[in-house]
């Protein structure tokens, strides 16, 4: 073949498959990084919603009761240190048109750290209390706002995170506590 005077050889099959093959497979590279680009900032996104954790006691539970275990001997713990006695039940129960948490949590008076409970599902915080003082407990709290919108009735295997408060200086704790529980979702 001539082109303005000039002979042009054509491609061969094989250098023709070879362009489209690294076409193809730029195609795919910038496919790939798209989707990780899209992953990442839905998966940012998502974090930021996820309720973050008070470094500093936050208010009283409202709904906080007395457990009458008034004038129990407070259990030791180490200088600098806490120690708790935590009272609770496995079973939860989430009514979705109530937006209410029906569960049984107390921390007694031998406690020596205020509490604040938390109930997660598959990493996703769906409640939090307020503050819990030893000698308190709780049966009834409300979901965090939206967090209905996240549940279908049902069953679920989820847990309590029970974070830690110094009573005096209202610093939290470093440790946490995990508690496995079956919660039941209903309309």
């Amino acid at each position: 073949m001539a082109v303005n005077g000039k002979h042009v050889r054509k491609p061969s099959r094989r250098e023709r498959r070879s362009k489209r093959l690294i076409i193809l497979l730029l195609l795919v590279a910038v496919a790939a990084v798209g989707i990780a680009v899209w992953a990442v900032s839905v998966r940012g996104r998502d974090e930021q919603t996820t309720d973050l954790t008070p470094d500093y006691a936050p208010q009283q539970e409202e709904s906080a009761e007395s457990m009458g275990d008034e004038g129990d001997e407070k259990l030791e713990a180490a200088e600098g240190g806490g120690a708790v006695s935590l009272t609770y039940s496995v079973d939860v129960s989430v009514a979705l048109s109530e937006e209410t948490v029906s569960l049984y949590f107390g921390n007694p008076s031998r406690s020596t750290e205020n509490i604040v409970l938390q109930l997660v599902i598959q990493d996703t915080v769906i409640m939090q209390s307020g503050l819990i003082e030893p000698g308190s407990q709780v049966s009834t709290l409300r979901l965090l706002d939206g967090a209905a919108e996240l549940l279908e009735p049902g069953g679920y295997d989820g847990k309590f995170v029970v974070l830690y408060y110094d009573p005096e200086t209202e610093a939290r704790a470093i440790v946490t506590t995990e508690i496995p529980v079956t919660i039941t979702v209903t309309e």
